[in-house]
């Protein structure tokens, strides 16, 4: 998985590139909260590029979005395809994580 982070007006941007499976947990964790933690911020997952995702990386979601809240901070998503969007859907996961269709869009939900 190639995760990269990028400053945006209102939020980090997360790139995920790959699989985000139990074998890539640690390591989107760990690029996130660095990221988090020189600029706090909400954070908006660009998941153009994620091909799959399995029940940990789902886990590592909703740990994320669990962190968010309790800073004050938003989660959103942009730029699901259609795998992820069935998988959000099959897991009832689309009623939880906002879901936008660009980076754009999710930024400007994103409110104060």
């Amino acid at each position: 998985m190639n995760i990269t982070c990028e400053s945006h007006r209102t939020a980090i941007v997360v790139s995920l590139n790959g699989e985000l499976t139990s074998d890539s947990e640690d390591q989107f964790k760990r690029s996130v909260q660095d990221a988090w933690n020189e600029s706090p911020s909400n954070v908006i997952l660009d998941c153009k590029e994620l091909s799959m995702v399995d029940s940990i990386g789902l886990e590592s979601f909703l740990w994320l979005s669990e962190f968010l809240s309790q800073t004050n901070h938003q989660l959103r998503c942009a730029n699901v395809n259609e795998t992820i969007s069935q998988i959000f859907e099959f897991t009832r996961l689309d009623r939880v994580f906002s879901v936008h269709e660009e980076i754009e869009e999710a930024a400007r939900s994103i409110s104060s």
